[in-house]
């Protein structure tokens, strides 16, 4: 799916001289802690400004004279795992999206890159829900997929980080919510079950939890 279909528009951004006071009255009215800033006659991006930045200066000195804007921003054509990447390493709850003249679209929040993981991830598909950990040689997706084939169901979707150079830790989807011998399967596999969860809440709250931690894209 296109960035562009994902983006918020509803957000105000800032022009160069608007007021601290004016930036922090809208973050504050929208729940998010950054802006971006764009020239308003040509909707020419300029940069991001963050409330941390800005919480300091006199409320009526214009965002451009503060000096804090980040010219952070993603293109239109890129996927929702790298900007998940961004969003993460540089620990912002808002993501300007520029065309490809670096013009403002819109933005990317917290909730649209949540939303937009919850469907790639399949959260809403009812299901069980298996993490497992194993030696990173022993790790294969093929297996896993195979193994929940053979006991009828199927891997709705499949997620991994490395836990160190010689373990892998994945949450494996499922379709069904009688794991029992998939886990079996897994088990006589050397994979180590570590959790079993039934409940489709669990699973969207562990995308959020593991979003939370700031970890690495591929551990939403």
């Amino acid at each position: 799916m296109s960035l562009k279909k994902l983006v918020n528009k509803t957000i105000p951004y800032l022009e160069p001289y608007d007021t601290c006071k004016k930036a922090v009255e809208i973050m504050t009215a929208f729940k998010v802690s950054n802006l971006a800033v764009a020239n308003s006659a040509d909707k020419m991006y300029i940069g991001l400004i963050s409330e941390d930045d800005i919480v300091d200066f006199a409320p009526k000195m214009p965002i451009m004279e503060t000096n804090c804007l980040k010219r952070l921003s993603v293109s239109e054509d890129k996927h929702i795992l790298e900007v998940l990447d961004i969003v993460s390493s540089m620990r912002i709850s808002l993501l300007p999206v520029v065309d490809a003249k670096g013009k403002y679209i819109g933005a990317l929040t917290y909730k649209n890159i949540i939303e937009r993981m919850a469907e790639e991830t399949s959260a809403s598909i009812k299901g069980g829900i298996i993490e497992i950990e194993t030696d990173t040689k022993n790790f294969s997706p093929a297996l896993i997929t195979g193994i929940s084939e053979n006991n009828s169901l199927k891997v709705m979707s499949l997620l991994t980080r490395p836990k160190d150079i010689e373990t892998m830790r994945a949450i494996i989807k499922l379709n069904g919510q009688d794991t029992t011998s998939v886990i079996q399967g897994l088990e006589r596999h050397g994979y180590n079950v570590k959790n079993v969860y039934q409940g489709d809440s669990k699973y969207s709250e562990m995308l959020e939890e593991r979003y939370n931690a700031l970890l690495s894209y591929m551990n939403v």
